[in-house]
């Protein structure tokens, strides 16, 4: 029998070794992400299509469906998000982001809605096979950001590194949530532009001969990126340092870009890209340009919270992906072995951790790990391959299969905190709470015996009631008193989830500044009630009692025991009664001992 001798290196060559690699990942992340979605999370929580992610949608539905008629769009739609507004007096819709990941999907959904109309599948744009229809952008996003990432990285490293590292980063790192549980964010779309970005600027950089084609491609990419979201406008750096290893190949590259050209075509691909967002800013607001984010910006630039963005409780970076610390592993030996993209990577993250650190919601509201740094996977992937591909050369095979274990081990943590619980509601550095967490995601196993809530008002997922100010006692938000509520709660929970054991003691504090105000009225107050409202205990506390002048930070604190007959299963209410409906009185730093 005759065996091509071929057969064998065309199956194997590079080309179809990533069609045997990616295709099936492709189909995998569709199953995974119909489970976590449909199955996994089936019948409880909000629908898909809610929050952020409506204000990135609604772009689709109301151009292709409504026609930017409000009274046509479903008015519950409306309250998905509180980025949303149906202005029915103007015939207005406004959400505050761009249209830039809507660009992306419009694909997606067209031929979804062909689906929907001619199989009468409730052709609204938010039905549940709408929803249904969503992993299929999102998937396909990620494995192509992968696809480009690795064929970025292999100008780099070795097949296998080039491979292990994407596989790694998207199963190790809240790419995996952010891919499969959560593409409609704009967080893979943008992973994806930068990856091919990254992979067309590489290749020009590389090529002898430049082709101008390189150059318009990565100019949509780079138009695309900052459509979604403006800070980034950094790929621009990228341009400017990756693989720059002297002053003067820094010189050449900025002289080789200044091409007029070049410029040009930058110009026209941003003009093209934008076009859409300024017909619907002209639209909203009769001008052509319109920030749509107000009273949010940097305003914590002269006190960035990096250590937070890093380490805390609150989405902490490393807490929460902490594959990310090889990555630091790999920029600091790329820089000591005086690798080109050590310095420049290195500098970069500093830069980026300062920039997002800075703006006022630093830790960017309900995530699963630090979510603004997901897309900058595809440049970090380079120290990370640099990393991996140093494995082998320990000459020590101990601390070899230790390196390897530890590698395995943030990828499973990684796994079982997406399955897990995802969002954490807490303090910034409420480590009960972490721990909790982690026991919540079996990663942990906490012996329950006390518990210490803490409450820095800095989080704005709180348990109820609650408004944020910027006056605080520390960094950087505190909660201020409304007139037209009666009351601000702080905590709600059950005592059985509390601990393991049953609680006997409560001691609690929180820090009040009455403004001008001498007597507040204010009562800190501990309800415990059963499922029909009934109260079974309670204890209460005259902030005026702590309180000696106006205008200072005064700490209020009790301490009282639980009767032993108390019912564990009784829900605990803690919040400040403002009998008085006083207004702009202003409190910090809550803090509940359970014993």
């Amino acid at each position: 029998m005759y065996v091509n001798k071929n057969l064998g290196k065309r199956l194997f060559s590079k080309g179809r070794i990533e069609w045997f690699i990616f295709i099936p990942l492709f189909f995998l992340s569709l199953f995974l992400s119909n489970d976590i979605n449909f199955v996994h999370r089936a019948g409880g929580g909000l629908p898909e299509i809610c929050s952020d992610k409506a204000d990135y949608y609604i772009y689709l539905p109301a151009t292709f469906i409504y026609g930017w008629d409000v009274h046509k769009i479903p008015p519950e739609f409306e309250k998905r998000s509180p980025g949303i507004h149906f202005d029915y007096q103007r015939n207005k819709l406004s959400t505050k982001t761009t249209c830039g990941v809507a660009i992306l999907w419009a694909p997606f959904f067209l031929v979804t809605h062909f689906i929907a109309v001619h199989w009468d599948l409730q052709p609204d744009g938010f039905s549940s096979f709408y929803e249904r229809m969503t992993i299929f952008p999102e998937v396909f996003y990620l494995i192509l950001g992968l696809f480009f990432l690795r064929r970025f990285l292999s100008r780099y490293f070795s097949t296998a590194v080039s491979y292990i590292t994407v596989i790694l980063i998207f199963a190790g790192t809240n790419l995996y949530y952010y891919g499969i549980d959560e593409g409609l964010m704009s967080h893979v779309n943008s992973f994806f532009l930068f990856s091919l970005f990254l992979f067309l600027l590489k290749k020009f950089i590389d090529s002898k001969n430049k082709n101008y084609w390189l150059i318009v491609g990565m100019s949509f990419t780079l138009s695309l990126a900052v459509l979604i979201r403006p800070t980034n406008i950094l790929l621009l750096t990228w341009i400017a340092f990756l693989d720059i290893t002297s002053f003067k190949t820094f010189i050449n590259r900025i002289l080789l870009f200044l091409k007029p050209i070049y410029i040009l075509t930058f110009i026209v691909a941003a003009i093209i890209v934008f076009f859409p967002q300024f017909l619907y800013w002209k639209y909203l607001t009769g001008h052509f340009f319109f920030y749509s984010y107000p009273g949010e910006t940097f305003s914590h630039w002269n006190n960035p919270q990096i250590l937070s963005v890093w380490f805390a409780p609150l989405n902490g970076f490393f807490l929460y992906t902490p594959l990310a610390l090889f990555f630091i592993v790999g920029i600091i030996q790329m820089i000591w072995k005086k690798q080109a993209n050590g310095i420049f990577i290195g500098i970069f993250f500093l830069f980026i951790s300062y920039l997002f650190s800075s703006w006022c919601c630093w830790y960017f509201g309900g995530s699963f790990g630090y979510r603004s740094l997901v897309e900058y996977y595809a440049l970090l992937a380079i120290p990370f391959a640099w990393f991996i591909s140093t494995i082998p050369k320990l000459k020590n095979l101990y601390i070899r299969l230790m390196v390897v274990l530890l590698i395995f081990s943030a990828t499973w943590y990684n796994l079982k905190l997406t399955y897990g619980q995802r969002w954490y509601t807490g303090s910034t550095w409420s480590w009960d709470d972490y721990l909790n967490y982690l026991d919540f995601a079996g990663l942990y196993n906490s012996p329950g015996t006390t518990y210490h809530y803490k409450q820095d008002f800095e989080n704005n997922a709180l348990e109820d009631i609650c408004f944020q100010s910027q006056c605080y006692r520390s960094p950087t938000l505190g909660g201020v008193i409304v007139e037209n509520y009666n009351f601000a709660m702080f905590f709600r929970r059950y005592l059985s989830t509390v601990m393991k054991i049953p609680v006997k003691q409560i001691s609690a504090s929180i820090w009040i500044q009455p403004g001008k105000l001498k007597k507040t009225g204010l009562i800190f107050f501990f309800n415990f009630i059963d499922w029909q409202n009934k109260s079974h205990f309670y204890r209460q506390f005259y902030v005026d009692d702590f309180i000696k002048e106006p205008n200072r930070w005064t700490k209020v604190t009790g301490s009282f025991d639980i009767p032993d007959s108390l019912d564990q299963s009784l829900r605990l209410d803690v919040g400040l009664w403002n009998i008085k409906r006083q207004n702009n009185i202003y409190y910090d730093d809550l803090s509940i001992l359970f014993q």
